[in-house]
Formats: C-alpha cells, structure tokens, sequence
C-alpha cells in the first residue's frame, strides 16, 4: 500500500498551507470589515509541538513543500521558533512564508536563519494614503520589511497586488517598475465576489486578461515576472 498522500483523483499532494493563526493587522476593506472581531481565542490554537507533530504526519506522507499563512502569520508569537522547527523535519525541502510585511523588518533575518527561504508579500498599493485607505495600515512598514527581507536573502520575493478598478488600476506600470528595481516577482490578482465582503467589492473587479504593458522597459533590463492569479 502507497504511503504517499493522494486526493480522489490520483494526484501525489506535496504541498501544505499552514495557517498558524486567524488574526491578522490589516483590515484590507476586500477582505475584512473595518470593525471585524470574531476571531479564534489563542487556547484553539494548535501548540507549535502539535504543529510540528502534524507537519511531521505530512511529511511522512509525502509532503515536501509547506507555506506558513494566516491571517497574518506575524502576529503569531514566537514564529521564527516554530519556523526552525519544521525546517528541522528531516524530508521537508521547501518552508515558505506569505505575509502583509508590517511586521516582517523585526523578524525578517530570524525567520530566514531559521530556514524559511521564500516569501509572499501583500501590496495592493506603492502610494501611502492610498494603501491606508485600502488597508487602514501603514506603507512605510511593509517597505521597510520588504527590504529587510531583500537584505537577508529571501528569494524569490512575490509581492502580490490585488488590482481594483478605480482603486489602484492605475498603479500596475508603477508596481511593475518596483519590482524590476528591487528584483521581486510580482503577481496580478483578482478579486472574486466570495462571501459577504468579497460580494460588496465586485464592482472593483478587473478582469486582468485584458491587463497589458503599456510602458517601455530598457534595453538591457531584467523582465518582470508577471502571474495572474485569482481571490
């Protein structure tokens, strides 16, 4: 009998999204309402022990590849800790991370000392006001943690844009050129009318096949790399 873990139809799975907590710091208007509070109380949070226990189940079942997610991970205390652990699990090949940034510039290094070696980073918006408008959040921080994460060798990093027409559509040649200067991968999303607040943002959907280049990029530069996903 295969030990490997495999869904209904045939397919090896080898990859698993770790949430390690529901909360998260932002409260991107797409996804959260401003005044949302019904989180998980911590004492149903699995253990970083029950965790790596799980992890290790997965592991031996044939996973090889596990992103750590949340809400946002960060807010989880003690994450580079648990990160080191399951980067320890002898067969795990690949420990990833996705995260908002707000918190990453303190825990960017620690986090990759410990054996998380890529990360995705939420970045709907390149201008202050307007991504404290869409997120009720602070630029400067998720800049300041997308460099230090530069700074401490994370690669590749993915900065993912949900693109929201009327709201940042304007932003993409912007956001392109960002990421060729800093060498990130960037990934076009849409949105998608799921659950109460994904519904009251359909009217900002773009749909991004539609999403050309526009502008110029140097003889001799690097191409961006560009995915369209959809949320």
């Amino acid at each position: 009998m295969s030990t490997e873990l495999t869904d209904p139809f045939g397919r090896t799975v080898k990859y698993v999204r770790l949430s390690v907590t529901d909360r998260c710091d932002l409260r991107c208007f797409y996804c959260l309402p401003g005044d949302y509070r019904d989180f998980s109380e911590p004492d149903e949070w699995l253990t970083f022990a029950e965790i790596e226990r799980v992890i290790g189940a997965f592991v031996s079942l044939g996973v090889r590849r596990v992103r750590i997610t949340g809400g946002e991970p960060l807010v989880r205390r003690n994450l580079p800790e648990l990160a080191g652990n399951l980067a320890g699990i002898p067969g795990l090949l690949d420990l990833s991370l996705s995260t908002n940034a707000v918190g990453l510039s303190r825990h960017a290094a620690a986090l990759h000392a410990a054996g998380v070696s890529r990360i995705n980073v939420s970045l709907d918006s390149l201008r202050a006001e307007r991504f404290k408008q869409i997120t009720k959040g602070n630029l400067d921080k998720v800049i300041a943690g997308l460099m230090a994460a530069k700074s401490s060798g994370f690669s590749p990093i993915k900065i993912n844009m949900v693109v929201m027409k009327g709201v940042n559509d304007d932003e993409i040649e912007d956001m392109v050129e960002f990421c060729i200067e800093h060498d990130f991968t960037l990934r076009l999303i849409e949105t998608m009318p799921m659950g109460d607040t994904g519904r009251s943002a359909a009217s900002y959907y773009v749909d991004l096949q539609d999403v050309k280049c526009p502008w110029a990029i140097p003889a001799g530069a690097p191409l961006p790399t560009m995915l369209i996903c959809r949320t």
